[in-house]
């Protein structure tokens, strides 16, 4: 369970912690304080940050050193001020501005490094990371590197926009190797679902959603490691694509018999 303080509204249209009226900043902070007090009296394991407002629209139009300052600067006040709670970013490339300040994993994880705090880290959206054109898998590896990876958020997209489709829906297979990243990390961090289907039975999305999961959790029990090992090592594209495929296909053969 976690709660996202409303940082991202029309009060907060030029930005919250790098807003530049210092009157605006500090609001942005109260209610953040407040939001994360009431996190810690529901039990929550985190809060989360999503810093929509946060950045710029146009070239020329903010000083970049000063708004990474002011954004620095403000995690580092909040953090630092609930050390017995948990703090993630969710980072996104852009909407509502046309650029975040955080906008993938890599800048995400030096803001955290400046911070220099523990109890700040990334929530990974995997429709983020595809709208940013990362590799999934690789933000993700990145993140449990840096020790850092506190949740994640699953769906699917066609990488043009945030479109939160039925996860596994369009890119299985980079599905299929983000989980595979999570489990050869022993990753045992909070995640779950974020669609938002708009004429499907939302229900019955979940339901699919989760069906799917547990579909992928049993290829990657199938995948053959160490083949895939010796492949990787060589840099062997095909030869991990047809162990890639073997698995999923089996997988998916073995689900549908499963509902018949």
């Amino acid at each position: 369970m976690a709660i996202t303080p409303e940082i991202y509204n029309r009060d907060f249209v030029k930005g919250s912690i790098t807003n530049p009226d210092p009157a605006v900043r500090a609001h942005a902070l109260r209610l953040l304080n407040d939001a994360t007090e009431l996190a810690k009296q529901l039990g929550c394991d985190y809060v989360k940050l999503w810093f929509g407002q946060d950045g710029w629209d146009y070239p020329f139009q903010v000083n970049y050193r000063d708004i990474w300052q002011s954004a620095i600067a403000g995690l580092r006040e909040l953090t630092s001020a609930h050390p017995d709670i948990r703090f993630v970013i969710e980072y996104k490339p852009r909407e509502p501005r046309n650029r975040i300040i955080f906008p993938n994993a890599a800048r995400t994880l030096l803001a955290i490094q400046q911070v220099g705090v523990d109890n700040l880290g990334v929530l990974l959206d995997f429709g983020h990371s595809l709208y940013g054109q990362e590799t999934p898998a690789d933000a993700a590896q990145l993140c449990i590197d840096a020790g850092r990876l506190f949740a994640i958020d699953v769906n699917d997209n066609f990488r043009g926009w945030d479109d939160d489709m039925v996860v596994g829906s369009v890119h299985l297979v980079e599905t299929f190797e983000f989980f595979h990243t999570l489990r050869r990390n022993n990753w045992d961090g909070v995640w779950q679902l974020d669609q938002f289907p708009f004429r499907e039975d939302s229900v019955t999305a979940a339901k699919d959603a989760i069906r799917f999961l547990k579909a992928l959790h049993r290829a990657l029990d199938t995948l053959d490691e160490k083949a895939l090992a010796a492949a990787q090592a060589d840099h062997d594209a095909l030869a991990a694509r047809r162990l890639v495929q073997r698995a999923l296909l089996t997988s998916m053969v073995d689900d549908a018999e499963v509902d018949a």
